[in-house]
């Protein structure tokens, strides 16, 4: 709709007072024209109408279809603006009003009486005339607006219907319900349009007689669109119009003497200055707006819970998926802090027989000899520990299983800081003298005692060899690299490689060595070692920013004695494990990450379906936003309800989720025994994500809402 061409610049809402130009008349126009474009085509529906309007007066306004009785009404009521002339209303200019202005005078100053009625259809009677309340008065209780609302119900005879709806009610009563809403704020004109259009002849009778007492006895000062005489002559004065003229004005009765109460005392200042003061009130209005949109998704249940089902999905699997990535990194994070900062291995590298190159770790190149010598020359190491491994096969009782059987030093627990849950650890007494005692891992516990057992003290076979349970060590999990380090059983290092594990000749290089044990004791295919050979050797920096010089000084060391020249591949690695696990730990992030993506796509997919059935809402309620606006709404207002209303499907959809979500990672991780960690700051943002996506998915239907023509919305079927 094009704005007034002769408008003046509009300034901020209330930042100034209200110019004056004449107290005498309530309403003066002058000049008014309007027109309108459709498409190059102009229309003019309004010719330069002058027209002045008496406190008191009942005016009719005559006049064929298109001859502009409309169009003047929606400018006498600020639903519209002209194109050209000016509009005085209670001695203020219309025209130069803010939007937030105009709609304080439609709430307080100006009631509305519409052919059709105009009445929300799912509220009842009284809610629909305590309507105006809401934008006028938004600090008064529910309570105390139904009140006022039966009383004015009461006014027009229809006391006994507040709880009604209008389906439920006659067009008479219908037009009833909205003359009380129109006069719920005391306005200081009431516009009818063709208030009788809908009704037959008794009813309209009934009805203009009741519009004739409210002008008579309580000085409501009213303007009557209509085309039918019989309606025009309960006013004083007839007004008509053909073409967008004026072409008659007669007044039928006497100047009436315009009868102005306490409730009539009030001018649009005041009107406007108690507007401003409610629009402060912003808790009341939140609440009631709130209730509003409460109200609209609980008459379309089925179509809200459809709407509420792609949040509900992907904040349930965005609670999961964070679960899940959070309980993996928290997983390796255990791993690195068990580890320590300070802690590299040595891992035998590629072996060299008889010409032939070997893969990594296919023979071990490292001995008991190159440890001590890492621990005594090297200058930024703490400490060193070695081990010896095999799988073999351990019994208890009548169960066994198989594990790996791993001969340590006595520095080994608390190099990789590994704490012990029961017993006492492996001593360098024991190591010495080779003794027949070992530990057990949290696996192997649960694979050959029972819960109840204590097994510190038992016999346990390994390898058909006895050994006593001196200690069983504390749970660790698995590692960044999957394996369960808790399925492990640990012996005295001599003990392993004298008594246990054996010593044996490799194949590819005979020795005078002998043998301990047949080849038959090594069903597991694994290559028989040397006699003071180790399969790894784990290297404590003194500090953790030694770590790198410490791994260069073993570099350097080993390669002298193993005589390695310039040039020539090592045939041992050196690795530093915290960066391994810290790699493993970069991974999961990422793959958590790529998780909580995925399950975004759901929570996406769910706020493009509420902004679809939001902007389907906007359509079906188009006349109902009208209505709102016509009473004093602002498009804020409006605004604001169908935020709420996306914002309510997008929370209740997310908690719904966010239950379902935590109570299928505690079934995941019940049943899977994956490690999960449920996030308090996670489960909390989700939520808030969810609201987010309401409100982000909701603003352009709602904005679409509010910038509704408040005469076109009232005119939509």
């Amino acid at each position: 709709m094009p704005r007034a061409a002769s408008r003046p610049r509009r300034r901020s809402p209330f930042s100034r007072s209200l110019p004056a130009v004449s107290d005498r008349a309530l309403i003066d126009v002058a000049g008014l024209r309007r027109t309108y474009r459709i498409g190059n085509v102009a229309v003019e529906a309004l010719r330069g109408i002058d027209l002045r309007v008496q406190r008191g007066e009942f005016v009719a306004i005559m006049g064929s279809s298109g001859s502009g009785k409309s169009t003047l009404m929606h400018i006498l009521g600020c639903l519209d603006r002209p194109s050209a002339g000016h509009y005085h209303f209670e001695g203020v200019h219309i025209d130069e009003l803010s939007e937030r202005q105009l709609a304080a005078i439609r709430s307080r100053r100006i009631g509305f009486v519409f052919q059709s009625f105009n009445l929300l259809a799912r509220a009842d009677a009284a809610a629909n005339v305590a309507l105006p309340l809401l934008y006028s008065d938004g600090h008064l209780a529910q309570r105390a607006r139904l009140g006022r609302a039966r009383k004015a119900l009461e006014q027009v005879g229809l006391a006994a219907h507040a709880a009604k709806n209008p389906n439920q009610l006659s067009g008479g009563q219908q037009q009833r319900v909205a003359l009380a809403r129109a006069l719920i704020n005391a306005p200081a004109v009431l516009l009818a349009d063709e208030p009788t259009g809908n009704l037959d002849s008794a009813t309209s009778r009934e009805i203009m007689n009741v519009i004739r007492t409210l002008n008579r006895e309580r000085g409501v000062t009213v303007i009557l669109v209509t085309h039918e005489s019989e309606i025009a002559r309960h006013a004083d004065r007839v007004v008509t119009l053909h073409d967008g003229r004026i072409v008659d004005d007669v007044r039928v009765r006497g100047t009436p003497v315009a009868v102005i109460g306490p409730q009539h005392g009030a001018s649009v200042r005041d009107g406007a200055g108690a507007h401003r003061a409610a629009a402060g009130m912003t808790w009341p209005l939140l609440a009631m707006t709130l209730a509003a949109a409460a109200s609209a998704l609980a008459r379309n249940k089925l179509r809200a819970v459809l709407t509420m089902l792609g949040v509900f999905i992907g904040v349930a699997a965005l609670v999961s998926m964070i679960a899940l990535g959070a309980g993996a990194d928290e997983a390796v994070r255990k791993q690195i802090a068990s580890l320590g900062t300070s802690l590299f291995v040595v891992l035998p590298g590629a072996s060299t027989a008889n010409g032939v190159r070997a893969g990594n770790s296919s023979a071990s190149t490292l001995t008991i000899a190159d440890a001590d010598a890492i621990e005594r020359e090297a200058a930024a190491v703490e400490r060193v520990s070695y081990i010896d491994r095999q799988i073999a096969q351990v019994q208890y009782g009548n169960q066994n299983w198989t594990t790996a059987i791993q001969g340590i030093t006595p520095a080994y627990l608390g190099i990789v800081n590994w704490q012990i849950a029961a017993g006492r650890g492996l001593t360098r007494a024991d190591d010495e003298s080779t003794a027949m005692v070992c530990m057990i891992g949290e696996t192997v516990f649960r694979k050959l005692f029972s819960a109840d057992d204590d097994p510190v003290g038992a016999m346990l076979l390994v390898k058909g060899r006895p050994l006593r349970i001196v200690g069983r060590l504390a749970p660790r999990g698995q590692s960044s690299f999957g394996t369960d380090q808790d399925d492990v059983v640990l012996l005295p290092f001599q003990t392993a490689e004298r008594r246990v594990i054996g010593v044996a000749v490799p194949a590819q290089a005979p020795s005078p060595v002998t043998t301990r044990f047949p080849p038959a004791v090594n069903p597991y295919g694994l290559q028989p070692k040397l006699a003071g050979v180790v399969n790894l050797i784990f290297v404590e920096a003194r500090a953790p920013d030694l770590v790198d010089q410490a791994m260069r000084d073993v570099t350097g060391m080993l390669r002298r004695r193993h005589l390695i020249r310039d040039g020539e591949a090592e045939d041992f690695n050196v690795r530093n494990l915290s960066e391994i696990a810290a790699a493993a730990q970069g991974t999961s992030r990422v793959i958590a990450l790529l998780l909580a993506i995925l399950a975004s796509v759901s929570l996406l997919v769910g706020g493009i379906g509420i902004m679809n059935i939001l902007i389907v809402s906007v359509t079906e309620r188009t006349r109902e936003i009208g209505i709102r606006l016509a009473i004093g709404a602002r498009r804020m207002h409006v605004l604001l309800q169908f935020l709420i209303e996306a914002a309510l499907v997008s929370l209740i959809g997310g908690a719904a989720g966010l239950l379902v979500g935590v109570a299928a990672t505690l079934l995941i991780s019940s049943l899977a025994s994956w490690p999960t960690v449920l996030s308090p700051p996670a489960i909390l943002g989700s939520l808030a994500i969810s609201a987010m996506i309401g409100v982000f998915f909701g603003y352009y239907p709602a904005h679409k809402a509010a910038r509704l023509d408040p005469i076109e919305a009232l005119r939509f079927e």
